[in-house]
């Protein structure tokens, strides 16, 4: 959601891929998946995409949550707003990084219904296509990026979406994939394994490019639950 907004709002011309983001003390003291951003430093939005996008950067999400509405508090009423909007009726924000909090949840259909309307925004594909990215951090020293998207470069087709990964929520990956003009997009949570997530992901695709998907009882039997594609 934090990356439909930015999406949203860029193209609105609300902000821009060169805004120089300054990085607050709560930005930096964030928890989990990081950049390591310190307090005081300032990054170029692009780059904070990057983290966000490639490695899951909490520290990089709230730091761009902060830019485009003052406050991660603020940004959350945005995401939940949101969420009316596109129609989630299981989906609840208490951040913006997905972090656990038992306020904070959502499920495989709403996750869709989410990539369905981030990919109507092209220029994500040039993000989450890319394996790798190095950003700088000083004029001396640059950043290597690996996308946590491991499906990358080993299914065909796919470029994108994102990943997450906690403790409660254990591996979860919402993927696109396009082959010959056809593009799909699934969605697997609850994996214990990034081997196990990826495995179910592909068969899911799988069942998606070859047009399966049209049986009714089998998209029931899969948006239930932790897993969903069309």
């Amino acid at each position: 959601m934090t990356l439909l907004l930015a999406m949203e709002m860029l193209q609105q011309g609300k902000i821009k891929t060169s805004d120089l983001v300054k990085v607050s003390k709560h930005a930096a003291s964030t928890e989990g998946s990081s950049l390591f951003l310190k307090p005081g430093e300032v990054m170029p939005l692009r780059n904070l995409l990057k983290g966000i996008v490639l490695v899951s950067g909490n520290d990089a999400t709230v730091a761009l949550a902060e830019h485009m509405a003052g406050t991660e508090a603020n940004f959350v009423k945005l995401m939940n707003n949101k969420a009316k909007t596109l129609g989630l009726v299981n989906t609840h924000f208490v951040n913006v990084h997905g972090l656990d909090h038992k306020d904070h949840f959502s499920c495989a259909y709403d996750m869709f219904i989410i990539a369905k309307s981030l990919l109507r925004h092209q220029r994500i594909l040039k993000l989450t296509s890319l394996k790798y990215a190095t950003i700088p951090r000083n004029s001396q020293t640059r950043m290597m990026l690996k996308n946590t998207n491991t499906l990358l470069g080993k299914y065909r087709g796919v470029d994108g979406l994102k990943t997450g990964t906690t403790d409660k929520a254990k591996y979860c990956l919402t993927a696109t994939a396009k082959k010959q003009g056809t593009r799909v997009v699934a969605v697997v949570m609850g994996e214990p394994t990034v081997r196990k997530r990826d495995k179910e992901m592909a068969g899911l695709l799988d069942l998606s490019l070859q047009r399966r998907f049209v049986d009714r009882q089998m998209t029931r039997r899969h948006s239930r639950g932790k897993s969903f594609f069309a």
